[in-house]
């Protein structure tokens, strides 16, 4: 069974004023936030939208909210590396990941850097 109630959503109305080189009058945009699939183009403000509000009320005439339930994922024990690589702030160390040598090379680039400081010559 389906019932209808008014929801208010919320649309991102923008003006490009009148193009100087082509002379061409300005262009009105509408995308409803959260849909950014949902968009119109119009020559006028009230033009643009009216075909918004006539575009949403199209889709969700076909359309319907479900919940799903999924399995959480359980998180993953860190290895002693992983631990001792967050211990020194690296969260996140992409594709040094494996790569044991990788913080000792970061390491010699801190040593070098702090030998040049910016500003000092």
């Amino acid at each position: 069974m389906n019932t209808t109630t008014d929801k208010e959503y919320r649309v991102l109305v923008t003006h490009s004023p009148v193009s100087e080189p082509t002379g061409q009058p300005g262009r009105w945009w509408a995308t409803v936030l959260g849909f950014p699939y949902i968009a119109e183009e119009a020559v006028s403000r009230e033009q643009v939208i009216r075909q918004i509000q006539a575009r949403l009320a199209e889709i969700l005439r076909h359309s319907e909210i479900v919940t799903l339930t999924a399995p959480a994922l359980s998180p993953v024990a860190a290895t002693e590396e992983e631990d001792a690589l967050l211990a020194q702030g690296w969260d996140d160390h992409g594709l040094f990941k494996d790569d044991p040598e990788a913080l000792k090379l970061f390491d010699e680039i801190e040593e070098e850097r702090d030998r040049h400081p910016v500003g000092n010559e």
